[in-house]
């Protein structure tokens, strides 16, 4: 009975100490980390079809200036180039992603990029099958050289039909990541801003030089 009442006691006393210590735990009051907010998703994936069809103009520069006769130097041409094609993505881009966007829910997930490619490929191909052998005419004419040929014109307008399914195919991979990452997001939208107003510069070089 003596050993009873003593492990008793030890154990109300242990109990006892357990629970003051638990009452004296203090918990952390500094401040909690809160994840940023994620960039929009269309307004993203702008950003990355406008950014990647910059990338395949920069690509595809030499061959379209040996199609102009040599009549653009490389940087302007580019400049010029990029501008056209965030033009696109400011006027009829968030359109033509929303389209996308709608018509993929009608396909399973997996096949949603391709939607994306082939919306972005007809909408790029009729933008740029009229503005850029426009473009190219209006300033070639002038300084008396012929205008680009039919050939060249139908390449014009399967380069843009590629670029454009490359651009929304990307798009449509890679937004959803890229929206986590606003810095980087915003960093890309501000240079193609300023690639833009550098096209647009060059543009008016062009036609003062002309006209």
């Amino acid at each position: 009975m003596m050993r009873m009442t003593r492990q008793i006691e030890t154990n109300s006393q242990a109990s006892a100490q357990s629970s003051k210590t638990s009452t004296n735990v203090t918990h952390p009051t500094g401040p909690t980390l809160t994840e940023t907010p994620a960039l929009p998703i269309m307004l993203t994936q702008a950003i990355v079809a406008a950014g990647v069809m910059c990338v395949c103009e920069i690509i595809c520069a030499p061959l379209i200036i040996s199609m102009a006769s040599g009549a653009f130097a490389l940087v302007p041409w580019i400049a010029v180039a990029c501008m056209l094609a965030v033009l696109f993505m400011v006027i009829l881009g968030f359109a033509f992603l929303w389209l996308a966007d709608n018509l993929s829910h009608n396909f399973a997930e997996r096949r949603a990029p391709i939607c994306y490619a082939v919306v972005g490929a007809i909408a790029f191909g009729i933008w740029g099958g009229l503005l850029y052998p426009t473009f190219i005419n209006s300033v070639l004419e002038p300084a008396g050289i012929d205008p680009i040929s039919r050939g060249d014109l139908y390449a014009i307008v399967f380069n843009c039909v590629i670029v454009g399914l490359v651009s929304y195919l990307c798009a449509s991979m890679f937004a959803e990541r890229l929206a986590q990452r606003r810095t980087l997001t915003i960093v890309i939208g501000i240079v193609l801003v300023l690639v833009a107003l550098l096209g647009a510069f060059y543009l008016w070089r062009f036609y003062a030089m002309l006209y």
